[in-house]
């Protein structure tokens, strides 16, 4: 028979909810410093979330124990760092308090209301930031609490170890290279680093609701930009074969990998031709190669989120590089000659982006249970995107869909709009202005609301 303790600590590994009644097994995996050793643990049915009956074959209680005292270890690394016991106690009633759910682990959420209870360590701003990166880089999961802890003792020894070089070190560099740790206890990855403080907002039902809009031409410029848009069109449709024939997995990675190559240099040209007359003239750009440079890292994050489901050919890599070295250069002329040519016709472009996902989102969600786009109904998002997208542990390739198409639908209107502005002008969709003049009408409001 197993002790009393170790059950109870054991409860804590295997959580086995009374509702899942049917499960008759659960895999445990025991952290040793060279391998992960599995070892399935029968449980009868269980009630009042209680452990009742553990049956276990006797080889199997010493890799028990070790699950059992895991908790435990990790205290002991952190007394032998000098570490008192009131300290660990603070720690473990920090996460204990903190777990909302109380499922043994952390959510971005929960380390936010960690931090706050230590105001003079993290200011509001490094609360924000930490819980965004948190969620980044675990693609909106969770760590327990055991990981948490050795990611104390991970960080705890390494200041330790680095005063203790410092100390025999004369050299007087004051600066260091960042070390990436690919087996960090907190499994922070380093896909945020491509849109560090660049994700994207959480889209409302309504904003991924996109409307087919389109505007029509009027000028002779916004005739010949939909001319050429068409024109462009009809040829990679008959190239790529996109009207041939049912949607596919492969049609679809075929069409948006190279189009996303090309979609991501009108905005950074755009931003770049901007940057240069800002400093050549001496003058503000009014927010408006901010935005530009955001709508070309958008379009990149979209190619690298489809990067991690299709690996291109090399065919397809040789026709990008050929494509970006004409389009690149031939964009940054005409954007010199006439910048509204230019966003009239990337506006253009933006609708027909937003037709060819539309029509991947219905054959997703209109495909029979054995068809392959049937899949991505359920199938998960890559993590650089549940974490870009803000899209949670759970979000599927579908709503991934959703949130690039609304991305596609934001271009479409900035470029629509900021045809035929005047070069004086602020950023006319980011106006610090009128954000505040919103939040001094919500202030009103909700100060009469409260005077009735």
């Amino acid at each position: 028979m197993m002790s009393r303790s170790i059950a109870t600590k054991l409860i804590r590994t295997v959580r086995y909810s009374s509702k899942n009644t049917s499960l008759l097994t659960k895999d445990v995996f025991c952290f040793k410093p060279s391998s992960i050793n599995f070892v399935q643990v029968k449980i009868l049915p269980m009630t009042d979330n209680t452990l009742n009956i553990f049956r276990i074959t006797n080889n199997q209680k010493r890799h028990l124990s070790m699950v059992s005292n895991k908790v435990k270890d990790d205290e002991n690394s952190l007394i032998g760092l000098n570490m008192n016991t009131d300290v660990i106690q603070t720690i473990k009633d920090d996460l204990t308090e903190a777990d909302i759910n109380n499922d043994g682990r952390i959510d971005a959420e929960e380390l936010k209301i960690i931090l706050k209870k230590h105001a003079n360590a993290f200011t509001d701003k490094d609360i924000v930031r930490l819980g965004e990166l948190f969620y980044v880089a675990r693609a909106g999961g969770t760590i327990s609490h055991e990981d948490f802890l050795k990611g104390i003792v991970r960080v705890t020894h390494s200041v330790t170890t680095d005063d203790d070089e410092d100390t025999n070190n004369n050299s007087t560099f004051t600066h260091h290279r960042a070390k990436i740790n690919r087996t960090h206890p907190l499994g922070i990855g380093n896909c945020g680093l491509e849109f560090l403080n660049a994700n994207r907002p959480i889209y409302t039902s309504e904003e991924l609701d996109v409307k087919l809009t389109h505007v029509k031409p009027k000028t002779t410029v916004d005739k010949l930009a939909y001319g050429a848009v068409r024109v462009v069109r009809f040829c990679f449709d008959s190239v790529s074969l996109w009207n041939y024939g049912e949607i596919t997995p492969s049609k679809v990675f075929r069409r948006v990998i190279f189009l996303e190559t090309v979609a991501a240099i009108p905005g950074f040209v755009a931003a770049m031709v901007r940057h240069f007359r800002s400093l050549r003239t001496f003058s503000r750009d009014g927010g408006m190669l901010q935005m530009f440079l955001d709508e070309a890292n958008n379009e990149r994050m979209h190619l690298l989120t489809f990067v991690k489901m299709k690996n291109p050919s090399h065919l397809t890599r040789g026709l990008v590089l050929i494509s970006q070295s004409i389009v690149g250069a031939g964009f940054f002329i005409l954007y010199n000659i006439s910048p509204n040519f230019c966003h009239r016709f990337v506006g253009y472009v933006e609708e027909e982006a937003c037709h060819t996902y539309t029509d991947i989102i219905k054959a997703i969600e209109n495909s029979p249970e054995t068809n392959e786009m049937a899949k991505w109904r359920t199938e998960l998002a890559p993590p650089i995107a549940r974490g870009y997208w803000n899209l949670g542990e759970t979000g599927t390739v579908l709503d991934m869909m959703y949130a690039i198409r609304a991305d596609e639908a934001e271009h479409r209107d900035v470029n629509h709009v900021c045809t035929g502005i005047k070069e004086d002008l602020v950023n006319p969709l980011y106006n610090p202005q009128d954000e505040f003049d919103k939040m001094l009408e919500k202030y009103v409001k909700d100060i009469m609301s409260k005077e009735k």
